[in-house]
């Protein structure tokens, strides 16, 4: 079995702590190509460390070389549109981080171009696979609990997410200024930063489109430009609700956390993430919870799944294990989310839908 050539654009956090060591336990049926960054000592390094031939600051390099089959694309949601059209247009085959884009004119666009060039697009929503998320999804399935009524999420994190793993990068930031999440300028702040994950799920276990959004939001950073704090409730077609709370902004020292509860008419599932790392650490300062990825499996194994079920999908011309389309509307619930915190008002998603949209999802 040949393996599949693979370049990553974006050598970021969520690239070095994730994609990059799932593409290394996949060496049997990935090779990396090369990799694109536009800080050229991060994709140098990254090159380096992760084995990659060759290493770029225009990614436009990397999706012009002929011998690579597809591309993983780990840069801020910004540039997803542009980066996923030029990749389809080369004729690669295109996994992209979640949130899909930052617009649905992109989303539209992203699946346009790959269906016009005749390849593979499918969006990195890792919680889709995730094992106690597959778990609770064929519970739902096999009607354990009967219709569902109602699905609550809530998730915590400590500003600094990533600083267990001592990575050897942080987030891109233009020079002088605050890293792009946290910047009004490139991001939208939580709602898709964070709460695309809670969207795309509860439209996952409730089986059906959203019809409206009530949302609040706070930026709690100081000197923040973004919301760091968000609350929602959706309402679906059947009238069954989905809420969160999500909150990305506590000190660092804070535990990573996760909970889930769906209630159906016949009963209830309820999961919730053990403490997010091994250890408890006491000093005269305070107690720490350092984060260790590396003994969270059903993490990590999320990504290995997703790249490896995407593979398999490329090289047998399979069906998509997460349709694009599913994609494009956890990012409409998540824009709903945006407006409806901006303006204090209930959100319809008919209502920001763009004009004249001529594709249907499938």
């Amino acid at each position: 079995m040949r393996r599949l050539r693979i370049g990553l654009i974006g050598a970021g956090t969520i690239a070095q702590s994730a994609h990059l060591p799932a593409i290394q336990r996949l060496a049997d049926e990935l090779e990396l190509v090369a990799i694109a960054d536009v800080r050229a000592g991060v994709a140098a390094d990254a090159a380096r460390r992760f084995g990659a031939e060759a290493w770029y600051v225009d990614y436009r390099e990397l999706i012009a070389r002929p011998d690579i089959d597809l591309v993983d694309i780990c840069t801020p949601e910004f540039l997803h549109g542009e980066q996923a059209i030029a990749a389809a247009e080369a004729g690669k085959h295109v996994l992209c981080e979640k949130p899909m884009a930052s617009t649905l004119q992109e989303a539209d666009a992203m699946i346009a171009a790959a269906r016009r060039n005749g390849v593979k697009l499918m969006i990195g929503h890792s919680r889709r696979f995730t094992r106690r998320y597959q778990e609770v999804a064929r519970l739902i399935r096999d009607g354990v609990i009967g219709e569902v009524r109602l699905v609550r999420e809530n998730e915590r994190r400590p500003r600094a997410m990533y600083g267990g793993l001592e990575l050897p990068v942080s987030h891109w930031a233009p020079e002088g200024e605050r890293p792009w999440l946290a910047s009004a300028a490139y991001s939208q702040g939580a709602a898709l930063t964070n709460a695309v994950h809670e969207t795309d799920l509860a439209r996952w276990f409730i089986g059906q489109e959203a019809v409206s959004v009530y949302a609040a939001a706070r930026v709690t950073e100081p000197g923040g430009e973004v919301p760091d704090f968000l609350t929602y409730v959706i309402t679906f077609a059947s009238g069954a609700l989905a809420a969160a709370e999500i909150v990305n902004q506590l000190p660092n020292g804070y535990p990573y956390y996760h909970m889930l509860e769906v209630v159906g008419s016949d009963g209830v599932i309820r999961a919730a993430d053990p403490p997010m790392s091994p250890l408890e650490v006491w000093r005269p300062d305070g107690m720490t919870y350092p984060l260790n990825f590396g003994h969270l499996l059903h993490v990590d194994d999320a990504y290995l799944e997703e790249l490896a079920a995407f593979a398999r999908c490329v090289r047998e011309d399979g069906e998509l294990p997460l349709d694009p389309w599913d994609a494009r509307q956890a990012l409409a619930l998540s824009i709903a989310i945006v407006q409806s915190s901006q303006t204090g008002q209930p959100v319809t998603l008919a209502s920001i839908e763009p004009e004249g949209r001529e594709l249907e999802g499938a």
